[in-house]
């Protein structure tokens, strides 16, 4: 008797602390229409989530979580760079770094031999398969399910329920660096496939709002810009890596 044996792809497993975003298409940018969308009341700067587009994405990592205190003081110790300004009263250590600038948290992620994940990377990872939802979880804003609104500062990570992708704090907490600059029109004309964001540009793209923000800006869609130099208490980041 003679036997066979099936061999199976093996499934790609994520490193410790990440989650495998897996390669697909989904649609990016705002879906849903408004009455502002309509006039001349909403100024054409906070129009750039649409138009709604299919973008496909080749499987990548994510960090769970955002990159906390704890986290970037290895990375301090081991570097020698010049900690937050806030780091003799920081807070605990599960607390996701924040009043770091985007060439901080590029370094980091350089570090720990990742990268910033691009904008459409972010907002895949964000939806967790949920197509046209405008947040993690669905289309209502709940805050027993992400921290917004409030003036009490970051809380620590991973202390409301994680996305359908095993994500922790994609909406609230602290917004996010990615790797993007901004401009206002990219989505009529960027790339369907695996898209970088413009080659140049004055400011970065983050996501995801924070502890700080309405409950319009902690949605999967909402695009937000500041300089690169930028650092302020409600904005931190988490490393994407090549598989």
């Amino acid at each position: 008797m003679r036997w066979f044996v099936l061999l199976l792809a093996a499934p790609a497993f994520a490193e410790e602390g990440m989650v495998t975003i897996p390669t697909g298409e989904f649609t990016m940018g705002r879906t849903k229409l408004t009455e502002d969308d309509k006039t001349t009341m909403r100024p054409r700067v906070l129009l750039d989530d649409r138009p709604d587009h299919k973008v496909f994405l080749k499987e990548f990592l994510l960090d769970r979580t955002e990159v906390t205190h704890a986290a970037y003081e290895k990375f301090l110790t081991a570097t020698g760079r010049k900690p937050p300004y806030h780091w003799s009263k920081r807070p605990g250590a599960d607390v996701p770094i924040y009043n770091v600038d985007w060439e901080d948290a590029r370094t980091y992620c350089a570090w720990a031999g990742k990268r910033l994940p691009t904008e459409a990377e972010w907002e895949r990872a964000a939806r967790g398969n949920l197509d046209s939802m405008s947040y993690p979880w669905g289309d209502k804003a709940d805050p027993k399910l992400a921290l917004y609104n409030v003036q009490t500062g970051p809380g620590p990570v991973a202390k409301f329920p994680p996305n359908a992708f095993g994500l922790y704090d994609m909406a609230g907490s602290v917004s996010e660096w990615t790797a993007d600059w901004f401009e206002r029109l990219y989505y009529e004309k960027s790339s369907r496939e695996n898209p970088q964001g413009p080659e140049t540009g004055t400011y970065r793209v983050i996501r995801g709002g924070a502890w700080s923000d309405s409950a319009a800006r902690i949605t999967v869609f909402f695009r937000n810009w500041v300089r690169p130099s930028q650092r302020s208490p409600n904005l931190g980041f988490r490393c994407a890596k090549d598989l």
